[in-house]
């Protein structure tokens, strides 16, 4: 397993108990995530559907690659550090 840290947009850092960052021990993206949301029961269900997928709106980048340009939720942590959680912007 590698350890890696998942970073928080502001807007989630409020229901994860004000953390910036939360350090996890995972396999795949699927996987850190998952331990993510035991820690903090809300943060899961504003990144992911109730199927299971990556929201729409929400971007996750893997040591700045996209995770859509990789294998999606499946792609393997290894040697990587960094599950940066991106909110898409709007704007008008």
């Amino acid at each position: 397993m590698t350890e890696v840290a998942i970073e928080l947009p502001a807007a989630l850092q409020e229901i994860a108990d004000g953390e910036a960052r939360i350090v996890v021990r995972a396999e795949r993206v699927r996987d850190a995530l998952n331990a993510a949301g035991e820690r903090h029961a809300l943060l899961l269900p504003r990144i992911l559907t109730r199927g299971g997928e990556l929201r729409p709106y929400v971007n996750l980048f893997l040591d700045d690659e996209d995770i859509r340009a990789l294998e999606g939720l499946e792609t393997p942590l290894t040697g990587r550090r960094t599950l940066a959680v991106v909110p898409s912007v709007a704007g008008g």
